[in-house]
């Protein structure tokens, strides 16, 4: 009888656990919740701020909100958003496309993070630069300034040498700014480097390996570095007439680079659309599985929400992707790697978050530089993150202390 009865009791602290396993993964939020998104994002729009914006909100297994507002630009006649509308991601890409394609490497052991560039970029054998590892290029600590010159690049090209080539030679030129691992600064030099050892080691085009390795086991048709004319007319413009970009990169350096036709840029150039990225995060958020197969392991993804800067630094950084520690993107629940919140925003106003604590992503997906680069932006990532993370009730009572 006893025996029955401690059975009886596990079997109900069993279905009890699961139970609270899937409150917290499938938190249940208000209707008027959406409601409010519905106006921040009319809001932004009707200022001019974005003609477009796109917001998907989900779980691992569930799509809890979804939404296209607005057209691809403010003409009378422009097609509406829709979810498959594809966006340029700016330095979304980083995270998405470049720190995935390493990350992915580094599970095939082809690469490995502590790694000097130079084993795979033999210019890199300088003496202010033998020391930089591929794990400092993946968290900035490199000591590479955050930008450089497109017009600089251009002169300095040797004849017959490849834009892609020259912009590449122009980064292994530049003085560095600070030692390796001795400080931080967000550079977009440090993917664009990534970008070109991920194809050195793959022996292929970053998009071709990612196409293979991420894209098409996600089924995310809608997304690439070289989009077809036909998806080019799918996009959202982020310059506006007489210079109209529409499915080609917005970046600068990335345009730059990218106009050679088949090398990836990887600080920016990665284009995809809300439904196509719902199912990167929702794969994340799996442990790494989709569908049956395992595109990340659990440790790498482990490894993402590791902050990789050294404490004397001051500064939290993961492989890739920003790791938020505060409030409102992020709680005093959020400070250990399995419980990470994981975010990357760009330029051109996109943004990713996915919080592996509560079990949900957040997409916002904007055109916000249409037309001409002046807008102040949608202005909408920190309000619509304060009401997702104000109403889950996993971190409501941490908030009201």
């Amino acid at each position: 009888m006893k025996e029955s009865c401690k059975n009886k009791l596990l079997v109900s602290l069993v279905i009890l656990l699961g139970l609270l396993d899937f409150a917290l993964a499938a938190p249940v939020f208000d209707a008027n919740i959406f409601q409010r998104i519905d106006i921040l994002a009319k809001e932004a729009i009707a200022k001019h701020r974005t003609p477009s914006v796109v917001v998907v909100i989900g779980t691992a297994d569930k799509i809890l909100f979804a939404k296209a507002y607005g057209h691809l630009t403010y003409d009378d006649d422009s097609p509406e958003a829709t979810l498959d509308t594809i966006y340029d991601l700016a330095s979304v890409s980083k995270a998405v496309g470049t720190a995935t394609a390493t990350m992915l490497l580094f599970q095939d052991g082809k690469l490995n993070l502590d790694d000097p560039v130079s084993k795979y970029l033999s210019a890199w054998n300088t003496d202010d630069k033998k020391d930089i590892k591929v794990r400092h290029l993946l968290c900035h600590i490199s000591g590479l300034p955050a930008y450089t010159n497109v017009a600089k690049t251009e002169e300095e090209r040797r004849p017959c040498e490849l834009k892609s080539d020259a912009l590449i030679r122009r980064i292994t030129s530049l003085p560095l700014e600070y030692k390796p691992g001795e400080g931080w600064k967000y550079s977009c030099l440090n993917f664009i480097t990534l970008a070109r050892i991920n194809e050195e080691v793959a022996g292929m085009s970053q998009e071709t390996f990612l196409r293979r390795r991420l894209f098409v086991p996600l089924g995310m048709l809608h997304t690439g570095y070289y989009l077809s004319e036909k998806k080019k007319s799918l996009a959202a413009p982020t310059i506006g007439k007489p210079n109209f970009r529409q499915g080609v990169v917005h970046d600068p350096l990335a345009n730059y680079y990218e106009s050679d036709g088949w090398r990836c840029c990887g600080n920016a150039g990665l284009f995809s659309s809300a439904n196509d990225l719902s199912k990167f995060c929702q794969m994340i958020l799996s442990g790494g599985k989709w569908d049956g197969k395992q595109i990340l392991t659990s440790s790498t993804i482990r490894l993402l929400g590791t902050n990789q800067v050294p404490e004397k630094v001051g500064r939290v950084f993961g492989l890739g992707w920003g790791l938020s520690r505060s409030y409102p993107y992020a709680t005093s629940l959020n400070q250990v790697p399995d419980k990470a919140v994981l975010s990357h925003s760009g330029y051109t106003g996109t943004w990713i978050r996915i919080d592996q604590l509560a079990g949900t992503f957040i997409i916002i997906l904007t055109n916000r530089v249409y037309p001409d680069d002046t807008s102040r932006g949608a202005g909408i990532q920190r309000e619509i993150t304060k009401i997702v993370i104000e109403n889950d009730p996993l971190y409501k009572n941490t908030l009201a202390r």
